[in-house]
Protein backbone atom coordinates (compact mmCIF):
# COMPACT_ATOMS: atom_id res chain seq x y z
CA UNK A 1 0.00 0.00 0.00
CA UNK A 2 3.01 2.21 1.03
CA UNK A 3 4.32 2.09 -3.03
CA UNK A 4 1.23 2.55 -4.12
CA UNK A 5 0.47 5.88 -2.35
CA UNK A 6 4.18 6.65 -3.58
CA UNK A 7 3.71 6.15 -6.92
CA UNK A 8 0.61 8.42 -6.46
CA UNK A 9 2.35 10.92 -4.69
CA UNK A 10 5.24 11.10 -7.73
CA UNK A 11 2.21 11.53 -10.20
CA UNK A 12 0.92 14.42 -8.44
CA UNK A 13 4.27 16.05 -8.18
CA UNK A 14 4.99 15.46 -12.37
CA UNK A 15 1.07 16.15 -13.22
CA UNK A 16 1.81 20.31 -12.96
CA UNK A 17 5.41 20.34 -15.22
CA UNK A 18 3.95 17.88 -17.52
CA UNK A 19 0.44 19.72 -17.69
CA UNK A 20 2.70 22.75 -18.77
CA UNK A 21 4.76 20.81 -21.38
CA UNK A 22 1.67 19.51 -22.63
CA UNK A 23 0.27 23.18 -23.38
CA UNK A 24 3.38 24.07 -25.02
CA UNK A 25 4.12 21.30 -27.50
CA UNK A 26 -0.01 22.24 -28.56
CA UNK A 27 0.31 25.52 -29.42
CA UNK A 28 3.13 24.27 -31.56
CA UNK A 29 1.02 21.52 -32.93
CA UNK A 30 -1.53 23.78 -33.88
CA UNK A 31 0.95 25.92 -35.80
CA UNK A 32 2.15 22.57 -37.56
CA UNK A 33 -1.25 21.56 -38.11
CA UNK A 34 -2.67 24.92 -39.58
CA UNK A 35 0.83 24.69 -42.32
CA UNK A 36 0.35 21.88 -42.94
CA UNK A 37 -3.56 21.10 -43.38
CA UNK A 38 -5.29 24.64 -43.82
CA UNK A 39 -2.59 26.30 -45.95
CA UNK A 40 -1.22 22.73 -47.81
CA UNK A 41 2.14 24.45 -47.29
CA UNK A 42 5.33 22.09 -45.88
CA UNK A 43 6.67 24.99 -44.04
CA UNK A 44 9.48 23.38 -40.79
CA UNK A 45 9.56 27.26 -39.45
CA UNK A 46 7.18 26.50 -37.01
CA UNK A 47 9.52 23.84 -35.48
CA UNK A 48 12.61 26.12 -35.60
CA UNK A 49 11.02 29.48 -34.31
CA UNK A 50 9.79 27.91 -31.20
CA UNK A 51 13.89 26.69 -30.71
CA UNK A 52 15.23 29.77 -31.74
CA UNK A 53 13.26 31.69 -29.45
CA UNK A 54 13.90 29.20 -26.73
CA UNK A 55 17.39 28.92 -27.06
CA UNK A 56 17.72 33.15 -27.06
CA UNK A 57 15.66 33.44 -23.87
CA UNK A 58 17.99 31.14 -22.22
CA UNK A 59 21.29 32.53 -23.57
CA UNK A 60 19.52 36.07 -21.93
CA UNK A 61 18.29 34.72 -18.93
CA UNK A 62 21.67 33.02 -17.94
CA UNK A 63 23.64 36.52 -19.19
CA UNK A 64 21.75 38.56 -16.32
CA UNK A 65 19.03 39.77 -18.67
CA UNK A 66 15.37 39.83 -16.86
CA UNK A 67 12.98 37.73 -17.92
CA UNK A 68 10.88 40.22 -20.06
CA UNK A 69 13.83 41.06 -21.72
CA UNK A 70 14.78 38.06 -23.04
CA UNK A 71 10.83 37.10 -23.65
CA UNK A 72 10.81 40.03 -26.13
CA UNK A 73 14.18 39.07 -27.65
CA UNK A 74 12.80 35.32 -28.07
CA UNK A 75 9.82 36.63 -30.08
CA UNK A 76 11.93 38.82 -32.11
CA UNK A 77 14.15 35.96 -32.69
CA UNK A 78 11.26 34.15 -33.66
CA UNK A 79 9.40 36.74 -36.06
CA UNK A 80 12.71 37.07 -37.77
CA UNK A 81 13.33 33.44 -38.33
CA UNK A 82 9.63 33.69 -39.69
CA UNK A 83 10.83 36.41 -41.89
CA UNK A 84 13.50 34.74 -43.39
CA UNK A 85 11.79 31.71 -44.23
CA UNK A 86 9.09 33.76 -45.89
CA UNK A 87 11.47 36.17 -48.06
CA UNK A 88 13.47 32.95 -49.39
CA UNK A 89 10.33 31.09 -50.39
CA UNK A 90 8.70 34.75 -51.74
CA UNK A 91 11.27 36.86 -53.34
CA UNK A 92 14.09 34.01 -53.84
CA UNK A 93 11.63 31.78 -55.10
CA UNK A 94 12.70 28.43 -53.24
CA UNK A 95 10.26 26.05 -51.62
CA UNK A 96 8.74 26.55 -48.84
CA UNK A 97 10.00 22.83 -47.27
CA UNK A 98 13.51 24.19 -48.35
CA UNK A 99 13.19 27.66 -47.43
CA UNK A 100 12.36 26.48 -43.55
CA UNK A 101 15.22 24.16 -43.75
CA UNK A 102 17.64 26.55 -44.50
CA UNK A 103 16.35 28.84 -41.59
Amino acid sequence: MDALLQNFSAFGNALPGAASQGLIWGVMAIGLYITYKVLELSDLTVDGSFCTGGAVCAAMMVGGYSVWVAMLAAFIAGFLAGAVTGFLHTKCKIPAILAGILT
